[in-house]
């Protein structure tokens, strides 16, 4: 559609000129140009002072590499609401018994079937 839209637009714009009497091409404006550069000699070009030069760091351009998405990470994680320690240890409690009723069934269970399929089989 937007491809459609660019075709109208060029074509109204290049109707109208060619109706009012200008040739149809679109002409660039005209814009001034800037000065030719005059050759300056050489004892006026300026030196740069002889001030110590500063040592670079080698690896500083490794800074600008550094991934966005790990201050994307460091961003979210200070928008986390964390928990008491209270709270912590109450879910630390609430997790492990769950756990150790849940492998506790699970092992009853898998003894029932063995028994069972022991005492079918042979």
């Amino acid at each position: 559609m937007a491809r459609t839209q660019r075709r109208r637009s060029a074509t109204a714009t290049s109707d109208a000129p060619a109706a009012s009497g200008e040739p149809s091409r679109r002409r660039r404006d005209n814009l001034p140009r800037p000065a030719a550069a005059v050759a300056q000699p050489a004892s006026s070009i300026p030196r740069p002072s002889a001030a110590p030069r500063r040592r670079r760091n080698p690896l500083a351009a490794l800074g600008r590499f550094e991934p966005r998405w790990i201050a994307d990470i460091v961003s979210e994680l200070k928008k986390v609401t964390w928990p008491s320690w209270d709270e912590t240890r109450h879910l630390t409690i609430v997790v492990s018994i769950v756990a150790t009723v849940v492998g506790v069934s699970l092992g009853l269970i898998d003894l029932g079937f063995g028994w069972v399929i022991e005492k079918l089989l042979f």
